[in-house]
């Protein structure tokens, strides 16, 4: 890791209590954790990149397409603090970059803008990506984040409700869970209890807005397909990957 500033970790755990073993479910041939891998590798301007899990079919799966895999606690409650983990490991990281492993089809290009963003501007200490939704139906739905951002680019407010409190008429943007952490304020906010807001909504990223911490939010073309239960994954099956 010397002398690399730019850290992508995807963080993996077996024991989902929607989807077990879900890292691993078959898709389009391969473990789905390696479309995740395969296209974070493909990220303009990411020097390193860890799949980070506390389970070994997981490790050894990873490590079988050639995934440079490193163990975390048992005892982490999320992705964030899995990641953390991993950056404690690596000082010599400038940003940290969580990619989550339920993501087959990642945006290469839009992660590559956040990243670009963010060495740009020392200022931003955490940035996360957003697209336009067209149908109003599907941002409407309660498994759909939302996110209002403010005319510099900062987000307001992320939820799962609609419309979103507080937005005052503005336009809600659907949220991607891709972020990006300036390493020392990775490290600072995993340290932090959750806050009310952040239990209401279950929505980690409230933690930082609750404390004053301004969330950069980048623009991304489209929607990736994430994955949360089988039925999803049947579905992506079913149509076939996109370019």
């Amino acid at each position: 890791m010397r002398g690399r500033a730019v850290l992508g970790v995807i963080p993996a755990r077996y024991g989902a209590s929607r989807f077990p073993g879900k890292p691993l479910a078959p898709l389009w041939g391969k473990p789905m954790l390696q479309h995740v891998w395969e296209r974070a590798r493909a990220v303009p301007g990411l020097e390193a990149l860890v799949i980070a899990t506390d389970d070994e079919r997981i490790a050894a799966a990873a490590r079988g397409f050639g995934a440079e895999v490193e163990m975390t606690s048992p005892e982490c409650a999320s992705g964030t603090d899995r990641i953390a983990e991993v950056a404690r490991r690596r000082a010599d990281a400038v940003l940290v970059l969580n990619l989550q492993g339920d993501e087959p089809e990642l945006d290469p290009a839009a992660v590559a803008g956040l990243i670009a963003g963010m060495l740009a501007d020392p200022a931003v200490r955490m940035a996360t990506l957003a697209h336009v939704e067209r149908d109003p139906g599907t941002l409407a739905a309660p498994d759909v984040v939302k996110v209002v951002v403010d005319a510099a680019g900062f987000a307001d407010y992320f939820s799962r409700r609609y419309p979103v409190p507080g937005a005052a008429g503005r336009a809600a943007l659907r949220h991607i869970g891709v972020y990006g952490f300036r390493r020392d304020f990775l490290l600072e906010f995993a340290g932090w209890p959750p806050g009310e807001e952040e239990r209401r909504e279950r929505l980690e990223q409230l933690r930082a807005l609750e404390r004053g911490v301004r969330i950069r939010v980048y623009d991304a073309p489209r929607a990736f397909a994430g994955v949360d239960t089988p039925e999803q994954l049947a579905a992506l099956e079913q149509r076939g990957p996109r370019a």
